[in-house]
């Protein structure tokens, strides 16, 4: 044999030789099946949207991937991007629980189950309801002293604004709850969409007495199409305003001889801050049209003149008081004649 040949041989046969003198080289990599270390993963991946069409993608929601074991602890959290997905990779087979959570959202499944196989990629999508939203809300006693029936009336105003991210008409029911006296009511919709209000005679509370409810806890409710509900936090009414304010000029329908007449009222001392608000009505075929109200006006004051002219006609006006809360008493209506 040439010496070339002999050269060419043990740079084919040296490294054959050389592995066979070291044996099988160590396999570390948990991904390589010949590895003693081997574990064969696999992958999740998600996205999270709302739940009504187009389905826009929610960017930071908490997503758990947990052990299918009924346990909170452990497991892995990761958020949604700005197009909503998500993803977990290196997971071992099984099943797992998957969770999502964001303020003012929740998923149509509270806990989703997934299964993890070996050298696959697992898919889901999570839709999430957006729950409704409570904007504004008041609740406040009204005394309102009145000519006929002689007895005074009273009542209780509950008005809401509530919003909903998926659409205010999303909003099926709107309720007043007071759980002490197990008492539970429904506001109507109002204009604008998205508001609520309901006005309760006194005979229709508990105990038939506005009073009754000072010191309690009240709740508003708001329910979706869904089923979701949201509640307020606790709230209470201040207080019954039982002192009454008197119109006094001009009154008993007598004519006044300019269009904007100065209302005058008995000035009250009250142990609380409140002002003073008016309100102007023109009669018509027996008939009540709104004209004007004004509100804020000063506790110091004792009148006010009509800011605007006006026509010839029957007009009635009424003075109230109003704490800070929106709590109100309304005087006996006045009446005169503009010529």
């Amino acid at each position: 044999m040439s010496g070339l040949w002999k050269r060419w041989l043990i740079v084919l046969l040296g490294p054959l030789l050389w592995a066979g003198c070291l044996g099988d080289l160590p396999r570390d990599n948990p991904l390589d099946p010949h590895s003693d270390r081997y574990e064969p993963l696999g992958r999740l991946e998600g996205v999270v949207t709302r739940l009504y069409p187009p389905y826009p993608p929610l960017a930071g929601v908490a997503v758990r991937l947990l052990p299918a074991a009924d346990s909170l602890q452990g497991g892995r959290l990761v958020y949604t991007g700005p197009n909503g997905r998500f993803a977990f990779d290196e997971l071992p087979p099984g099943d797992y629980r998957l969770l999502t959570q964001a303020a003012g959202f929740r998923a149509l499944e509270d806990t989703l189950t997934v299964s993890i196989t070996a050298g696959q990629t697992q898919s889901v999508t999570v839709r999430m309801n957006a729950l409704p939203r409570f904007t504004d809300y008041t609740a406040v006693t009204v005394h309102i002293s009145r000519w006929w029936p002689a007895t005074d009336l009273y009542r209780l105003e509950i008005e809401a604004t509530v919003t909903d991210p998926d659409d205010v008409r999303d909003v099926v029911r709107v309720w007043l709850k007071i759980p002490a006296l197990g008492f539970a009511d429904t506001l109507e919709a109002a204009q604008p969409a998205g508001r609520f209000f309901k006005a309760l005679l006194q005979q229709e509370l508990p105990g038939g007495s506005l009073h009754n409810l000072l010191g309690y806890a009240l709740y508003l409710g708001a329910r979706d199409r869904t089923g979701d509900t949201v509640y307020t936090p606790a709230f209470q009414l201040a207080r019954v305003i039982e002192a009454v304010p008197v119109a006094l000029d001009p009154r008993g329908l007598a004519a006044v001889d300019t269009t904007r007449p100065v209302l005058r009222w008995e000035p009250m001392n009250l142990p609380f801050t409140f002002t003073y608000r008016i309100d102007l009505v023109r009669r018509e075929a027996d008939l009540d049209i709104p004209i004007l109200t004004l509100e804020g006006l000063a506790s110091t004051l004792d009148s006010v003149r009509v800011p605007q002219p006006l026509t010839s006609g029957v007009y009635y006006w009424m003075v109230s008081v109003v704490d800070i809360f929106g709590n109100r008493s309304r005087s006996k209506e006045a009446g005169f004649q503009v010529p």
